[in-house]
């Protein structure tokens, strides 16, 4: 008798969604390497300087305490929630609640890649930023959402033109994705593009979700700022943050989402 076919071993969704970006230049750094290249890496944004002193000895401290040894919260400790909200308060002049407003995660990409699990029914569109960091594509497309591209040109300095946005993809839309400082183009935002983004999900009923994981990477004076300073954004989204770029932390694992408490329970359920 001869055997049944095999079924595939991936799901159909699978074959939506490109090769990782970051996975293949990786395959491709090693191949070098093992032919003797020596490899200057511009792939995944990985610091080069490692970890400040203070904060492992802070963590060397820590890992001899048994009670770090246990699950944590599900939210995340109250003691980083509340050091969060006081870290908000004080870089941007946002006020935050720690227990409904702030949810911990294991590094930002872990929120940013679930929220359309979380928000998003099947068929709905999400905005997404083109270019942009390529999880928010993929993780629409396995939420079986509608992954839609908004360009951000270098005529306009690579920020968004909302109006170019098709009145009938707006409604149709769940989710729109943003991130200043950006990744991968290095453009900043002014409080002009946060104003239009919020009247614009206000009059469509969208959540903004702002991936800030490069708000302490600028130079020559400039501060960015956190879309949650502007007014209404906190009814309208969540922002997202990462101790990885801030404190050479990548492979600590350790971010958290802010703003909207009904966005955050959804995302933490």
């Amino acid at each position: 008798m001869s055997a049944a076919p095999a079924k595939p071993i991936e799901a159909r969704r699978l074959q939506q969604i490109p090769p990782y970006l970051f996975a293949e230049l990786d395959r491709k750094k090693e191949a070098l390497q093992k032919r003797g290249v020596d490899v200057i890496s511009l792939a995944v944004g990985d610091p080069d300087l490692p970890t400040p002193s203070h904060i492992i000895e802070a963590m060397q401290e820590a890992a001899s305490d048994a009670a770090t040894h246990q699950y944590p919260p599900y939210a995340g400790t109250q003691g980083l929630r509340t050091a969060v909200s006081a870290w908000f308060a004080n870089r941007f002049g946002v006020r935050l609640d720690p227990d409904r407003e702030i949810l911990c995660l294991i590094g930002s990409k872990e929120g940013i890649a679930h929220l359309p699990w979380a928000t998003v029914n099947a068929g709905e569109v999400v905005l997404v930023p083109d270019p942009a960091y390529p999880v928010y594509h993929a993780a629409t497309i396995l939420a079986e959402g509608i992954s839609h591209p908004f360009a951000l040109a270098p005529e306009r300095n690579f920020l968004p033109d909302i109006s170019e946005i098709p009145t009938d993809v707006a409604r149709k839309a769940r989710l729109m994705f943003l991130n200043y400082p950006n990744n991968p183009t290095g453009a900043i935002v002014g409080p002009t593009t946060f104003a239009d983004v919020v009247r614009f999900a206000r009059d469509h009923d969208i959540i903004v979700a702002h991936d800030n994981s490069y708000s302490e990477v600028a130079f020559d004076g400039y501060r960015p700022p956190s879309f949650l300073e502007t007014e209404g954004a906190k009814d309208v989204g969540v922002e997202f943050h990462s101790l990885s770029k801030t404190y050479c932390m990548t492979g600590w694992r350790v971010g958290y989402a802010a703003g909207n408490a009904d966005v955050l329970a959804a995302l933490a359920k």
